[in-house]
């Protein structure tokens, strides 16, 4: 039989091998099981990474708590639980005597330590920001005088004369100018 097994995919073969057990078992012994059937070597952790996955993830296993899976049509009452249904408490009186005994204690807080290093702190923030103002300011001043360059512009357009200087000046601007050249630079585009 276990010829014929061989020839199957992992995670069916461990469907049978639940099938047979009648029982839920540990993942680590299906998975045993099945490297034996498969003939795959124990070092080879991807595939036996594969196959764990496989059967946790796989809509066909249910996990029955106590690292035991179990096939799902056998087990309806476990289909919508997850792992932390399976979580027990155990000696739960201690953990409530450990918590009763212990006591917090504050003689260490200290108000004023705190506001003096508040106040240190925002001294510290207050000379920060001063050396980045400054620093600020110079950059500032470098690029007012590189903007401040004049250059000479030239126009792009092959049929215009390059001898023709254009001016920007805000104190000369006339909109029935600006509106009359932007109808001609249509028109010339409309042709």
């Amino acid at each position: 039989m276990n010829q014929n097994l061989e020839l199957l995919a992992m995670i069916d073969i461990a469907e049978i091998i639940l099938k047979e057990s009648n029982e839920p078992l540990e993942i680590k012994e299906i998975i045993k099981k099945v490297v034996e059937i498969k003939k795959i070597s124990e070092n080879d952790f991807e595939k036996i990474t594969q196959l764990y996955m496989d059967i946790t993830q796989s809509g066909k296993f249910v996990f029955c708590g106590e690292e035991k899976w179990d096939l799902k049509e056998r087990n309806l009452e476990l289909w919508d639980k997850d792992g932390y249904a399976f979580v027990k408490l155990e000696n739960h009186d201690d953990v409530e005597e450990a918590d009763d005994d212990e006591e917090l204690e504050f003689t260490e807080f200290n108000l004023e330590d705190i506001q003096e290093e508040e106040v240190e702190a925002d001294e510290d923030e207050e000379e920060a920001e001063e050396v980045i103002d400054e620093t600020e300011k110079e950059a500032l001043k470098e690029e007012k005088a590189y903007i401040e360059v004049e250059l000479p512009i030239k126009s792009t357009d092959d049929d215009v004369d390059d001898d023709v200087e254009i001016e920007f000046d805000g104190n000369d601007y006339d909109e029935d100018d600006y509106n009359e050249i932007m109808d001609d630079y249509e028109d010339m585009y409309d042709k």
